[in-house]
């Protein structure tokens, strides 16, 4: 939040920082504005935006009409470098990963090698104002993993977003990141990509895609409902109250800063943020 020359209240989030908001306005305090993080590793984030970092250079090439024999050589290339990853490290069990995972996107590479969906682009971001009066601007961000042409006629440009997942489980998809995704970039459809790791099934049973799409008039009470949380974000941000939901446990489990919710004084609070969080330099960009 920032004030300008003329005085008017700027507001910029991402479908993280108001999905942390929407959930508990606590949770939003501590990640958005103390930018407190996990002195721990987060094994399943680290290897989820390893296997997104990869995805994106095999994109690229693709973007850039690699010709067939030029991309298997470099699916070879990335292939040695993936194998070699601590990005695919769980220091938590102590297991290497890497060679599986490499395994299971070489086989991505093979399945998809061929699809004719046009990348228009890669993990580009976006700032766009979605509401602006005579008091306030408020931006929302983002980055979709790929923009790419699913047909015209047909669905035209929409976003594809890539999720790794250790157990076969649809994402609702009525949520911040795909509506408004599909808000920025005048779009009504989109998918979401699919990369299982399970190790004892094959390639063609874990790699998938499904399908979302909104009208018009869904994309717009998404806008109008998300313009009255920026409302909420901007009042509590200037009034500094942040309230506990008490909805602590979800699909991850146990929220990350639960123990400093239940601290029974401000310094017991100050000594588990000093001994478990390590404070970011910056808050997070979507680019």
């Amino acid at each position: 939040m920032s004030l300008n020359g003329s005085r008017k209240l700027c507001l910029e989030l991402n479908s993280h920082s108001l999905s942390h908001f929407q959930a508990c306005e606590k949770r939003f305090y501590f990640s958005e504005i103390s930018l407190l993080v996990s002195k721990g590793e987060y094994y399943p984030f680290k290897r989820g935006s390893g296997i997104a970092k990869y995805l994106s250079y095999w994109y690229s090439a693709q973007k850039k009409g690699y010709p067939s024999e030029k991309l298997r050589a470099f699916e070879k290339r990335l292939f040695k470098r993936m194998a070699k990853s601590p990005e695919f490290f769980n220091s938590w069990r102590n297991e290497d990963d890497a060679l599986h995972i490499a395994s299971r996107l070489m086989g991505y590479f093979s399945k998809y090698r061929e699809e004719n969906l046009p990348v228009i682009t890669v993990e580009k971001g976006f700032s766009k104002i979605l509401y602006e009066d005579s008091h306030v601007l408020f931006v929302y961000s983002g980055r979709p993993d790929l923009v790419v042409d699913y047909g015209t006629p047909g669905p035209g440009i929409g976003p594809m977003d890539h999720k790794s997942e250790s157990r076969e489980n649809d994402i609702f998809y009525f949520n911040n990141q795909f509506i408004g995704y599909c808000w920025a970039i005048n779009a009504h459809y989109g998918q979401v990509n699919y990369i299982g790791l399970q190790k004892d099934k094959k390639d063609n049973e874990v790699l998938r895609r499904t399908s979302f799409s909104f009208t018009t008039a869904q994309i717009e009470r998404w806008r109008n409902d998300t313009i009255e949380w920026y409302h909420k974000v901007l009042w509590a941000r200037r009034n500094k109250k942040f309230l506990r939901s008490w909805n602590c446990s979800g699909k991850y489990g146990t929220c990350l800063y639960s123990s400093l919710c239940t601290s029974g004084s401000r310094n017991e609070e100050l000594i588990k943020i000093k001994r478990d969080f390590r404070k970011l330099d910056q808050p997070y960009k979507s680019w």
